[in-house]
Protein backbone atom coordinates (compact mmCIF):
# COMPACT_ATOMS: atom_id res chain seq x y z
CA UNK A 1 0.00 0.00 0.00
CA UNK A 2 1.14 3.58 -0.72
CA UNK A 3 1.44 4.35 3.03
CA UNK A 4 4.48 2.07 3.15
CA UNK A 5 6.43 4.68 1.16
CA UNK A 6 5.98 7.49 3.66
CA UNK A 7 8.08 6.02 6.51
CA UNK A 8 10.90 5.66 3.99
CA UNK A 9 10.62 9.31 2.98
CA UNK A 10 10.60 10.45 6.61
CA UNK A 11 13.58 8.25 7.38
CA UNK A 12 15.68 9.73 4.57
CA UNK A 13 14.73 13.37 5.08
CA UNK A 14 15.11 13.02 8.82
CA UNK A 15 18.75 12.09 8.35
CA UNK A 16 19.48 15.34 6.54
CA UNK A 17 17.62 17.41 9.12
CA UNK A 18 19.46 15.68 11.96
CA UNK A 19 22.80 16.30 10.27
CA UNK A 20 22.22 20.04 10.51
CA UNK A 21 21.83 20.04 14.29
CA UNK A 22 19.86 18.65 17.25
CA UNK A 23 16.09 18.73 17.04
CA UNK A 24 14.14 21.33 18.99
CA UNK A 25 10.41 21.93 19.54
CA UNK A 26 8.55 23.56 16.70
CA UNK A 27 7.48 26.41 18.98
CA UNK A 28 9.19 28.10 21.86
CA UNK A 29 8.27 31.13 24.00
CA UNK A 30 8.51 34.24 21.92
CA UNK A 31 8.75 32.39 18.59
CA UNK A 32 6.37 33.41 15.84
CA UNK A 33 3.84 30.85 14.71
CA UNK A 34 3.42 30.32 10.97
CA UNK A 35 0.60 32.17 9.30
CA UNK A 36 -2.05 29.80 7.98
CA UNK A 37 -5.05 31.64 6.59
CA UNK A 38 -7.55 31.66 3.77
CA UNK A 39 -5.91 32.54 0.50
CA UNK A 40 -8.44 35.14 -0.53
CA UNK A 41 -9.88 38.21 1.15
CA UNK A 42 -12.51 37.59 3.79
CA UNK A 43 -16.18 38.36 3.00
CA UNK A 44 -17.00 42.07 3.19
CA UNK A 45 -19.63 41.64 5.89
CA UNK A 46 -22.76 41.82 3.75
CA UNK A 47 -25.86 40.38 5.49
CA UNK A 48 -26.35 36.68 4.79
CA UNK A 49 -28.85 33.93 5.38
CA UNK A 50 -32.57 33.27 5.22
CA UNK A 51 -34.48 33.78 8.47
CA UNK A 52 -35.23 30.05 8.69
CA UNK A 53 -33.29 26.97 9.57
CA UNK A 54 -33.26 24.14 7.04
CA UNK A 55 -31.48 20.77 6.88
CA UNK A 56 -27.83 21.27 5.97
CA UNK A 57 -27.52 24.81 7.36
CA UNK A 58 -23.96 25.24 8.62
CA UNK A 59 -23.61 28.93 9.50
CA UNK A 60 -25.48 31.36 11.71
CA UNK A 61 -25.22 35.14 11.53
CA UNK A 62 -26.93 37.75 13.70
CA UNK A 63 -27.75 41.12 12.10
CA UNK A 64 -29.84 43.79 13.76
CA UNK A 65 -31.20 41.35 16.28
CA UNK A 66 -32.25 38.82 13.64
CA UNK A 67 -30.57 35.44 13.27
CA UNK A 68 -29.91 34.15 9.76
CA UNK A 69 -29.09 30.50 9.00
CA UNK A 70 -27.45 29.49 5.75
CA UNK A 71 -25.94 26.40 4.14
CA UNK A 72 -22.61 26.39 2.37
CA UNK A 73 -23.13 27.27 -1.31
CA UNK A 74 -26.91 27.72 -0.95
CA UNK A 75 -28.39 31.00 -2.35
CA UNK A 76 -30.48 33.05 0.09
CA UNK A 77 -32.28 36.38 0.36
CA UNK A 78 -32.13 39.10 2.99
CA UNK A 79 -34.08 42.34 3.19
CA UNK A 80 -32.18 45.57 3.86
CA UNK A 81 -33.83 49.00 3.85
CA UNK A 82 -36.89 47.69 2.05
CA UNK A 83 -34.85 46.02 -0.69
CA UNK A 84 -34.26 42.31 -1.10
CA UNK A 85 -30.84 40.93 -2.04
CA UNK A 86 -29.71 37.45 -3.07
CA UNK A 87 -26.32 36.20 -1.97
CA UNK A 88 -24.35 33.01 -1.37
CA UNK A 89 -21.81 32.12 1.27
CA UNK A 90 -19.14 29.51 0.47
CA UNK A 91 -16.37 27.91 2.49
CA UNK A 92 -12.86 28.70 1.31
CA UNK A 93 -11.38 25.83 -0.67
CA UNK A 94 -7.76 26.99 -0.53
CA UNK A 95 -5.63 27.91 2.50
CA UNK A 96 -2.31 29.70 2.63
CA UNK A 97 0.94 29.07 4.49
CA UNK A 98 3.36 31.94 5.06
CA UNK A 99 6.40 31.59 7.33
CA UNK A 100 10.10 30.74 7.35
CA UNK A 101 10.80 32.80 4.25
CA UNK A 102 8.28 31.09 1.94
CA UNK A 103 4.58 31.11 1.15
CA UNK A 104 2.24 28.84 -0.81
CA UNK A 105 -1.41 27.87 -1.14
CA UNK A 106 -2.77 24.38 -0.55
CA UNK A 107 -6.21 22.70 -0.83
CA UNK A 108 -8.16 22.79 2.41
CA UNK A 109 -8.70 19.01 2.41
CA UNK A 110 -4.96 18.54 2.92
CA UNK A 111 -3.28 18.53 6.33
CA UNK A 112 -0.25 20.73 7.00
CA UNK A 113 2.35 20.01 9.68
CA UNK A 114 5.59 21.79 10.49
CA UNK A 115 8.68 20.52 12.29
CA UNK A 116 11.80 22.52 13.08
CA UNK A 117 15.36 21.42 13.73
CA UNK A 118 18.43 23.60 14.01
CA UNK A 119 19.04 24.91 10.50
CA UNK A 120 16.12 23.04 8.89
CA UNK A 121 12.35 23.49 8.81
CA UNK A 122 10.22 20.69 7.35
CA UNK A 123 6.68 21.41 6.13
CA UNK A 124 4.53 18.42 5.21
CA UNK A 125 1.26 18.76 3.28
CA UNK A 126 -0.66 15.54 2.70
CA UNK A 127 -4.11 14.16 1.94
CA UNK A 128 -5.88 11.00 3.07
CA UNK A 129 -4.85 9.25 -0.14
CA UNK A 130 -1.28 9.08 -1.50
CA UNK A 131 -0.93 12.83 -2.16
CA UNK A 132 2.20 13.87 -0.25
CA UNK A 133 4.46 16.92 -0.51
CA UNK A 134 7.30 17.99 1.78
CA UNK A 135 9.21 21.25 1.66
CA UNK A 136 12.46 21.52 3.61
CA UNK A 137 14.01 24.93 4.19
CA UNK A 138 17.73 24.94 4.98
CA UNK A 139 18.99 28.11 6.62
CA UNK A 140 22.48 26.58 6.97
CA UNK A 141 24.99 26.45 4.12
CA UNK A 142 24.02 23.52 1.86
CA UNK A 143 25.16 22.96 -1.71
CA UNK A 144 22.00 22.44 -3.83
CA UNK A 145 23.59 19.96 -6.24
CA UNK A 146 25.05 17.87 -3.43
CA UNK A 147 21.77 17.91 -1.51
CA UNK A 148 19.78 16.88 -4.58
CA UNK A 149 22.09 13.96 -5.31
CA UNK A 150 22.07 12.85 -1.68
CA UNK A 151 18.27 12.94 -1.51
CA UNK A 152 17.87 10.92 -4.71
CA UNK A 153 20.42 8.32 -3.66
CA UNK A 154 19.04 8.15 -0.11
CA UNK A 155 15.46 7.63 -1.25
CA UNK A 156 16.47 4.98 -3.78
CA UNK A 157 18.45 3.10 -1.14
CA UNK A 158 15.67 3.31 1.45
CA UNK A 159 12.96 2.19 -0.98
CA UNK A 160 15.05 -0.78 -2.13
CA UNK A 161 15.63 -1.79 1.48
CA UNK A 162 11.86 -1.91 1.92
CA UNK A 163 11.35 -4.10 -1.14
CA UNK A 164 10.77 -1.38 -3.72
CA UNK A 165 11.39 -2.27 -7.37
CA UNK A 166 12.42 0.66 -9.57
CA UNK A 167 11.01 0.92 -13.08
CA UNK A 168 13.14 1.16 -16.23
CA UNK A 169 13.88 4.83 -16.89
CA UNK A 170 13.51 5.87 -13.26
CA UNK A 171 15.88 8.69 -12.38
CA UNK A 172 15.11 10.85 -15.42
CA UNK A 173 14.57 14.61 -15.38
CA UNK A 174 11.27 16.08 -14.21
CA UNK A 175 10.12 19.70 -14.47
CA UNK A 176 7.80 21.69 -12.22
CA UNK A 177 6.97 25.37 -11.98
CA UNK A 178 8.35 26.54 -8.63
CA UNK A 179 8.73 30.13 -7.46
CA UNK A 180 7.45 31.36 -10.82
CA UNK A 181 9.97 29.52 -13.00
CA UNK A 182 10.46 26.07 -14.48
CA UNK A 183 12.77 24.02 -12.25
CA UNK A 184 14.36 20.71 -13.18
CA UNK A 185 14.48 17.85 -10.72
CA UNK A 186 14.64 14.07 -10.64
CA UNK A 187 11.74 11.65 -11.10
CA UNK A 188 11.83 8.26 -9.37
CA UNK A 189 9.30 5.59 -10.37
CA UNK A 190 8.97 2.34 -8.48
CA UNK A 191 6.60 -0.32 -7.16
CA UNK A 192 6.29 -0.82 -3.43
CA UNK A 193 3.86 -3.27 -1.82
CA UNK A 194 2.22 -3.79 -5.25
CA UNK A 195 1.55 -0.05 -5.57
CA UNK A 196 3.08 1.93 -8.44
CA UNK A 197 4.54 5.17 -7.07
CA UNK A 198 6.19 8.34 -8.33
CA UNK A 199 8.50 10.60 -6.33
CA UNK A 200 9.98 13.89 -7.58
CA UNK A 201 12.85 15.77 -5.92
CA UNK A 202 13.68 19.43 -6.56
CA UNK A 203 16.30 21.64 -4.90
CA UNK A 204 16.55 25.39 -5.47
CA UNK A 205 17.92 28.53 -3.90
CA UNK A 206 16.05 31.50 -2.46
CA UNK A 207 18.52 34.13 -1.32
CA UNK A 208 20.52 32.54 1.51
CA UNK A 209 18.05 29.67 1.84
CA UNK A 210 18.22 26.29 0.14
CA UNK A 211 14.80 24.73 -0.45
CA UNK A 212 14.07 21.11 -1.28
CA UNK A 213 10.65 20.06 -2.56
CA UNK A 214 9.69 16.39 -2.50
CA UNK A 215 6.48 15.27 -4.21
CA UNK A 216 5.02 11.77 -4.02
CA UNK A 217 1.84 10.00 -5.14
CA UNK A 218 0.62 6.65 -6.41
CA UNK A 219 -0.44 6.15 -10.02
CA UNK A 220 -3.96 5.32 -8.84
CA UNK A 221 -4.34 8.83 -7.38
CA UNK A 222 -2.51 10.63 -10.18
CA UNK A 223 -5.33 12.89 -11.42
CA UNK A 224 -6.41 14.25 -8.04
CA UNK A 225 -2.85 14.41 -6.71
CA UNK A 226 -1.56 16.39 -9.67
CA UNK A 227 -4.35 18.94 -9.26
CA UNK A 228 -3.37 19.41 -5.62
CA UNK A 229 0.34 19.61 -6.40
CA UNK A 230 -0.29 22.31 -9.00
CA UNK A 231 -2.05 24.53 -6.43
CA UNK A 232 1.00 24.29 -4.16
CA UNK A 233 3.86 24.43 -6.66
CA UNK A 234 2.37 27.21 -8.81
CA UNK A 235 1.90 29.42 -5.74
CA UNK A 236 5.22 28.66 -4.00
CA UNK A 237 7.16 31.86 -3.42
Amino acid sequence: MWANARPAIYAVLGLFAAACGPAKPAESPGSAAPTVAVAEAEPSGEPVGPDVTSPGDQFELSIGGKVYSVADGKPFEVQIGGERFEATIRSKQVLQYQANGISFRYPKEMTLEEERSTGVTSITVEAADSTFLMIQIYSVDVDPATLSQSLVEGIEKEMRSRGGQFHPGSGTTATRRLRGENVEGTRLEFTLAKESMRTEIYVLRKGKLTISVLIQRSDDDAIMAERRFKVITDSLR
